[in-house]
């Protein structure tokens, strides 16, 4: 009796050891691996669906639609989701006249891209325009655009001196007078020159004092004998002096 009571305690011993298996989490698990095999082949079916529509939906006036319809070619039946679309608007930027082009994707196959053309506001000196950005771009045809204010000065003064002018500008037309050029050399003297011809020299410090002086005191300047201003130079602590022809 001794001996069966031993090997029934030993039996019912094995039995515990042995693992239970958990049949809900197992039908978890697979469940869980069917949604993520179907995820993965919907997602590889999305990727590829082809792009079939590249709309611009910008109006534009300069930049050439052909070089547009040439580069966006190339995308015609990509991934919608794997096309490059920084790949696409690096291209696109690189375009003339083009500022900056911006491209969004359109559920189910469609890209829209928008296009901000340059605005040129200034010459910046003899080769180049500068937007209302205060950037500078390239134009082959300077002729054509003569007639806007000329910058000219060092890289990097580009937005300031575009403040300068616009600022002072606003207040040489009250006068009746417009800025049509406005340079400044690297020891940042300027030289502004009015429509009319009138040059005016202003030193590199207290610049607003100089040019609010000198629009004070502009209504007053009489032509002397017939003869007109030539120059005013505002570089003088006290004051300025006046030049006239003749």
């Amino acid at each position: 009796m001794g001996k069966r009571k031993k090997n029934s305690v030993r039996r019912s011993s094995r039995q515990s050891e042995r693992p239970m298996i958990n049949w809900r989490e197992v039908l978890k698990l697979m469940v869980f691996s069917v949604v993520v095999v179907t995820l993965v082949w919907v997602a590889r079916g999305i990727e590829d669906i082809p792009i079939k529509t590249i709309e611009v939906a910008s109006t534009l006036n300069k930049v050439n639609k052909d070089e547009i319809r040439s580069i966006a070619a190339n995308y015609y039946s990509q991934g919608f989701f794997t096309a490059q679309l920084a790949d696409f608007e690096k291209q696109l930027n690189s375009l003339p006249w083009v500022y900056k082009a911006n491209i969004k994707r359109k559920w189910p196959y469609k890209l829209v891209i928008k296009i901000e053309e340059q605005q040129p506001v200034f010459r910046w000196g003899d080769e180049q325009l500068l937007n209302r950005y205060a950037n500078t771009f390239d134009e082959k045809n300077l002729e054509q655009y003569k007639n806007l204010p000329k910058l000219y000065g060092i890289r990097g003064r580009e937005e300031y001196l575009a403040r300068l002018h616009l600022k002072y500008n606003k207040l040489f037309n009250k006068i009746g007078m417009r800025i049509v050029s406005l340079e400044e050399d690297a020891r940042y003297d300027k030289v502004m020159i009015l429509d009319n011809g009138i040059k005016i020299n202003i030193g590199k410090e207290n610049i607003d004092q100089q040019l609010e002086r000198c629009l004070l005191t502009f209504p007053k300047l009489k032509t002397r004998d017939g003869a007109e201003i030539v120059t005013i130079d505002l570089r003088h602590s006290n004051g300025f002096a006046v030049r006239w022809n003749g």
